[in-house]
């Protein structure tokens, strides 16, 4: 047995004694023990050695162990339950540490984090809490990676929106974790990206739609040429940009109908909240106040805040400002279900629309195409199957994976057909009718692209 893999089978028979008998039981003692001593067979060589769970898969350092046994992986789903994502020990940890950590992780039914209640019992070389985005592992590729860096992302999200309902200044350096992890894969894996964030099944919106505008927004600025530091701050601006809403009654905020007059005022401080929050935030970049504060100002200034005077909105606000709407409108509402891709660019183009920058909208729809990749689509067949690949010159012919076929059964073998192929008399034989929702043939759009099956 390997070193990483002792140490957590010790971390996990010392839980189990833990749970079962009182601290001073034999088994408990000699559990404490043999992890103390495995833990210091690490310090040799680092002076620390750090244990990350992600999803039923262990981590110890750089090492990532293969899936154990139902019952190391019951021991995994036990610490996700009482969201513990990584445990990391460092040099000089001693028994009285050991046993406070088997002790905190073993009680049940305890609201306080267990990082937080080892920290009020003194507990310094052992730190537990949550995975931040830029240790989710660099080594996997496409979709699946895209979709373990999203998923931790949204929940460092709502650890900072949590943090700013509370009355705290939300912790920049989470939000430049989330930035740095989106960075990586708008760089490297844009198409995987934009997938996820076209995915309607998620279950909390705001959080979602913090994450998606900011990797839609980055997405943009990439395609005009941006990296580095500046697609980063543009980044985080996105990531920040309604956090005045923390300060927005929930009952406006979640309301299923139309506002009235009153609570539309009251929804409309989100925007000088959100600029008070993140101008008194130290470390927080310069543009994300702006951006907070511009962002319903409208192309042409009609939006609010009102009587503002005259004034250019910063790229970053227009930018921002088309990923804004257009995830808003394409997400399932309490007061009215996601519309389809064409539905929402007809609307954000209706009559050369004043709210955004026609240019930027433009570019906007180019990247992000008639069909995105990952979008279920209807062919002229009654096929059903979901985007591939997009022709570079001809959006309306992209490459489809087909998955259901004419009489609507589930294909063994999914086809791949290219809908821009001609047949032999010149023909299409293959044409996209429409979307569909992916909720009308029960499949993950991401688990569809990524399977053979």
């Amino acid at each position: 047995m390997t070193p990483p893999e002792e140490l957590v089978r010790r971390l996990a028979s010392g839980l189990r004694a833990a749970e079962l008998y009182s601290p001073g039981h034999p088994l408990v003692t000699r559990a404490i023990d043999a992890l103390t001593t495995c833990c210091a067979t690490f310090f040799a060589d680092a002076s620390s050695v750090t244990v990350g769970f992600i999803g039923d898969d262990v981590v110890v350092g750089d090492t990532r162990l293969g899936r154990g046994s139902a019952s190391l992986t019951g021991f995994v789903r036990a610490l996700r339950d009482k969201e513990v994502e990584k445990i990391t020990f460092h040099h000089g940890v001693g028994r009285d540490d050991v046993s406070a950590l088997l002790t905190e992780l073993a009680v049940r039914g305890q609201g306080r984090p267990v990082g937080d209640r080892l920290t009020a019992r003194g507990v310094r070389r052992i730190v537990v809490g949550r995975l931040a985005v830029e240790e989710t592992l660099e080594d996997s590729a496409g979709i699946e990676a895209a979709r373990q860096v999203y998923s931790t992302a949204v929940s460092s999200a709502e650890h900072l929106w949590e943090q700013a309902r509370a009355g705290d200044q939300p912790d920049p350096a989470t939000a430049r974790q989330i930035i740095d992890s989106l960075a990586n894969i708008v760089n490297q894996d844009r198409t995987s990206l934009m997938a996820l964030t076209a995915l309607k099944k998620y279950d909390n919106y705001t959080f979602t739609h913090m994450v998606n505008v900011a990797a839609l927004s980055m997405a943009q600025a990439r395609a005009l040429g941006m990296e580095g530091p500046l697609l980063r701050e543009f980044g985080f601006a996105a990531l920040m940009h309604d956090i005045g809403k923390v300060n927005t009654p929930l009952e406006v905020l979640n309301k299923p109908g139309k506002l009235e007059k009153d609570e539309f005022q009251v929804m409309k401080r989100h925007v000088v909240d959100g600029a008070h929050i993140l101008r008194r935030t130290p470390e927080m970049p310069a543009l994300a106040p702006i951006v907070a504060f511009e962002h319903h100002l409208k192309q042409d200034l009609s939006g609010y805040p009102e009587h503002i005077g005259a004034r250019s909105l910063n790229l970053c606000t227009m930018i921002v400002s088309i990923a804004d709407v257009f995830d808003a409108l394409r997400s399932n509402r309490p007061y009215r279900e996601g519309l389809a891709n064409l539905r929402i660019k007809a609307i954000m183009h209706e009559q050369g629309n004043p709210a955004f920058n026609q240019v930027l909208l433009r570019r906007f729809v180019n990247l992000i195409g008639l069909f995105p990749i990952g979008t279920f689509v209807r062919l002229n067949t009654e096929e059903v199957g979901v985007v591939t690949a997009e022709h570079p010159e001809d959006p309306f012919r992209p490459q489809v994976k087909i998955l259901f076929n004419s009489a609507g059964e589930r294909m063994e073998t999914p086809e791949l057909a290219n809908t821009w192929e001609r047949d032999w008399r010149g023909d299409f034989p293959r044409a996209v009718v429409e979307a569909v929702d992916p909720d009308t043939v029960d499949l993950d759009p991401l688990s569809a692209l990524a399977s053979d099956a």
